[in-house]
């Protein structure tokens, strides 16, 4: 669950498009439960998040 951790740590700063970005990708390298895990930090990340980010996180089409 090394992946996880990493994901897990960009919540100790408030999110930005590249943390948004970074997520993204750890839960695309991730498998299986892992991949689960990081999935479910989505909603974390949309509660977290200026809505200005997540307006472009859209655009770009992460959301």
């Amino acid at each position: 669950m090394e992946i996880l951790e990493k994901a897990k740590t960009l919540f100790t700063q408030p999110l930005s498009l590249d943390g948004l970005r970074r997520l993204d990708q750890l839960e695309r390298q991730a498998k299986g439960e892992e991949r689960m895990y990081i999935g479910l930090l989505w909603d974390a990340a949309y509660a977290a998040v200026d809505p200005i980010v997540l307006q472009q996180a859209r655009v770009e089409g992460l959301l």
